[in-house]
């Protein structure tokens, strides 16, 4: 009776130990998630993102980008996330069916078909080695994280908690099925009868499983919004002068303020956040955070938070745009600002001759560089307030950057060290193809009303948006509304600045019924026309003119 009972153990090892390794994997990368975000452990979903990032083509970002929408990356992270619960699951599949076979060939295996806590421990402490001597170094992170902000002993720690909670759920729940199988096996009834109640008990683990999974992957895929239409970019070029000499006196006005028409300062809750990471940006504490200024300087800096308060402060109202912003898209605020101008510091710490680039460097791991020249910019500001109250923790408490002119990829958050380089230091984004130089595009947008939309006829309807150029500011915005074949200049708000966006506005009491194709460009105050070429926002920024399609009735 005890061969027929230990044959009958032996039947679906793998499919025990893969359903118990699914569960205890859910709950360890929960655990895992928690730890990252609370206590700054390691989030090996958010290192094999950055990897995997990296060996994409700035194309496929892009492609990906525009298919999926701002989402894209919490998309790739949650699909990381299930791979490891997957890879969990397996190593419990691989390891239950490795200890029935050693048993078998030794006759010890237990009666019941339990494990011990023994067994739980050595599959964490295998797995913690696999993670910390080759799945780390082979994602650039180093022997269990030393290359990483998080650090090798936060790393080691981490995964050793993450290891033991995975070990003992994958005893029990791998007992737990065990024990049922047995009970199954030993009831009276058909052969068929057992298989199908032995199938029902696996089952109801996968489906625990799958709801946790289904819990962490739902996200949000809707109301990106109606896309934009297409003018055929022939047209719009057809009496195209990229320069307008001189520039145009800029048309300053009232701007009536019509719905849905951008503020002309963005709160610091609707202010656009992009980062690299996929599931949670970094929460610093402002006691222990230093920034260091070192490299090509005859005199490195280390300042306290409280040391960089204490320096002389500037204040500046400036834009940001996102490098992977669409024609027309939302990755675009404007805030007032407070800083330390970034000269100070370096001429604090004396820069050393030859130095061409300045290196950012953050407390996620990212970096990103600019020229020494643009560094000694009087409006090259560390920031450590937006819009009068301190750094917000999403926007990069406690310091930032702010590089105007260039995309937001430059303005560092969450800023941890300045080093002065020699060599041409190239960043995250461009190890991953996109622009180094990365000057802002110029460009325009129509905020209202939407495309789509039904307006009056002989009622005046308010056609306004923004223009941004950068730090160039804007000189004139004409508005087409038949297609590009005719433009009308708008009115424009007086801007605080010339680093910031500009709003503007044209009444239009429209006399016909029919449809309508609006176009919108912009011109900025040295007389450079906004291009009309269609282009992506890899690897360079987008351009070409934002369209909507109105009907009058």
């Amino acid at each position: 009776m005890k061969t027929i009972k230990t044959k009958k153990q032996r039947r679906q090892p793998f499919r025990v130990g893969f359903t118990a390794g699914l569960l205890a994997g859910v709950v360890a990368s929960g655990i895992m998630l928690l730890l990252s975000v609370a206590f700054n452990g390691i989030s090996l979903p958010e290192v094999f993102g950055s990897e995997l990032t990296a060996l994409m083509p700035a194309s496929m970002f892009d492609y990906l980008h525009q298919t999926i929408g701002g989402d894209a990356k919490h998309y790739l992270f949650y699909g990381i996330l299930v791979g490891q619960c997957l890879v969990f699951a397996v190593s419990g599949g691989l390891y239950a069916v490795a200890l029935h076979k050693i048993a078998a060939r030794r006759n010890q295996e237990p009666a019941d078909g339990r494990i011990s806590v023994y067994h739980g421990v050595l599959l964490a402490l295998i797995l913690w080695l696999l993670s910390g001597l080759v799945l780390l170094p082979l994602t650039g992170g180093g022997i269990f994280g030393a290359t990483l902000t998080v650090g090798m002993t936060s790393t080691m720690l981490s995964l050793g908690i993450v290891g033991i909670v995975f070990g003992g759920i994958f005893v029990y729940s791998h007992n737990w099925l065990a024990t049922r199988l047995n009970a199954v096996d030993d009831a009276t009834g058909s052969s068929e009868e057992k298989a199908i109640a032995r199938r029902r008990i696996l089952q109801s683990g996968f489906v625990l499983a799958g709801v946790g999974l289904l819990g962490v992957g739902a996200w949000r895929f809707i109301t990106r919004g109606m896309d934009t239409v297409s003018v055929p970019v022939a047209r719009l070029t057809q009496n195209f002068k990229s320069k307008i000499v001189p520039p145009p006196t800029p048309n300053y006005g009232t701007i009536y303020p019509a719905p849905n028409l951008s503020p002309e300062i963005t709160s610091n809750d609707q202010f656009y956040i992009v980062s690299k990471n996929l599931f949670a940006d970094p929460t610093v504490d402002a006691g222990p955070w230093r920034l260091t200024v070192n490299g090509e300087v005859e005199h490195p800096l280390t300042l306290t938070y409280q040391d960089l308060l204490a320096q002389p402060m500037q204040q500046q109202y400036e834009s940001l745009m996102c490098i992977s912003n669409e024609v027309g898209g939302s990755y675009m605020s404007n805030a007032l600002w407070e800083g330390v101008r970034l000269q100070d510091l370096l001429n604090k710490a004396g820069v050393k001759a030859g130095a061409i680039k300045v290196v950012f460097y953050a407390v996620d791991d990212y970096s990103d560089s600019i020229t020494v020249e643009k560094a000694m910019e009087p409006t090259t500001l560390i920031a450590v307030r937006m819009n009068g109250v301190t750094l917000p923790q999403g926007h990069g408490f406690p310091a930032r950057m702010l590089v105007p002119g260039i995309y937001g990829m430059k303005h560092c958050k969450w800023l941890t060290r300045i080093e002065v380089v020699k060599q041409d230091y190239q960043g995250y984004w461009q190890q991953r193809g996109w622009s180094d130089p990365a000057p802002v595009r110029l460009t325009s947008r129509i905020d209202t009303p939407f495309t789509g939309s039904s307006i009056a006829v002989n009622k005046v309807t308010y056609i306004a948006g923004v223009a941004f150029s950068g730090n160039k500011g804007i000189s004139e915005v004409d508005v087409s509304l038949d297609a590009g074949q005719t433009w009308q200049r708008a009115t424009l708000k007086q801007p605080h600045s010339n680093l910031t966006w500009v709003l503007w506005e044209l009444p239009w009491r429209p006399t016909t019924p029919g449809d309508y194709t609006v176009v919108v460009r912009a011109v900025d105050l040295a007389g450079n026309v906004q291009n009309p070429t269609e282009a992506p926002p890899a690897p360079n920024g987008s351009s070409g003119y934002h369209t909507i399609d109105l009907s009058v009735s």
